[in-house]
């Protein structure tokens, strides 16, 4: 599903001394089926604009659609929370998946198969489905919430940093799940972590004092951060790699995997 945001604002606390202006006229488009990277600090605005986006909330002004109809959670979007612990509401993991899928009208086979079919894409056993949520530790709890907002196939997903409090096992496997949906989801990725933005995005934004500061593609994105001040927006590794090629090393320096960047500063060494 493609999202379009037209002349998006956002104000809390309206008419108060409080009154806080958290988006100003944001315009973005998502075609369907992409990765779209979301980057910006604390209160850049991009929480609120997942909020929008979710249906969450209803925007100040402006207007989100998607698919020329307006976000309805549950339906056409989902959200995986910063907080995983806030999704769950039932005694068992079963019961809290199930319970969204049977309000959507399957039968209780289907549920089964649903469930249990999006567990082992993930790649969380079926015997934590007797558990209660709340007693798992927070990195499954986190890939448990994820396979609960998952298996109702919504057509567009946001994720809030899915990868926070996974071990790089867990947190390599949420990104091999990310680029297996990606094509059939639209994806809205917020991520503090950069390299993993770029690693599996393929456009992104930056929000700054509840405004668009860049939009486009990775290699867009990467030239564009090079050039800001104190590097804050390029990845570590971009910053080793625009270093390296600054200096003189033949590497290309946006590229965005590891084993690829080791691999062209080893070839890059032999040379001199």
């Amino acid at each position: 599903m493609s999202i379009e945001i037209r002349h998006l604002t956002h104000i809390y606390d309206v008419g108060t001394l409080g009154e806080t202006k958290a988006l100003d006229k944001i315009d973005l488009t998502i075609k369907k089926g992409n990765v779209f990277g979301l980057v910006g600090g604390i209160g850049s605005g991009k929480s609120t604009l997942a909020s929008l986006i979710a249906g969450l909330e209803k925007p100040t002004g402006g207007r989100i659609t998607i698919d020329g109809e307006p976000p309805c959670p549950g339906k056409n979007v989902g959200i995986l929370f910063q907080q995983p612990e806030d999704f769950f509401f039932e005694k068992t993991l079963f019961r809290d998946m199930a319970s969204g899928l049977l309000h959507s009208g399957l039968t209780e086979d289907e549920v089964d198969e649903r469930i249990h079919s999006t567990l082992d894409l993930i790649g969380l056993g079926r015997q934590i489905l007797d558990q209660s949520p709340f007693h798992l530790n927070r990195g499954t709890l986190r890939l448990a919430a994820f396979a609960s907002v998952l298996a109702m196939r919504p057509g567009v997903l946001i994720l809030d940093e899915p990868t926070a409090s996974l071990d790089p096992k867990s947190r390599k496997r949420m990104l091999e799940v990310i680029e297996h949906i990606s094509g059939d989801i639209t994806i809205i990725y917020i991520s503090h972590r950069l390299q993993e933005v770029v690693a599996v995005s393929e456009h992104l934004a930056v929000l700054d004092g509840g405004k668009v500061t860049f939009k486009g593609t990775v290699p867009g994105y990467l030239d564009w951060a090079a050039g800001q001040d104190g590097g804050e927006y390029l990845p570590v590794l971009s910053q080793v790699m625009y270093r390296l090629y600054g200096l003189g090393f033949d590497v290309d320096p946006d590229v965005t995997c590891l084993d690829d960047a080791v691999e062209q500063i080893r070839q890059s060494l032999e040379k001199t």
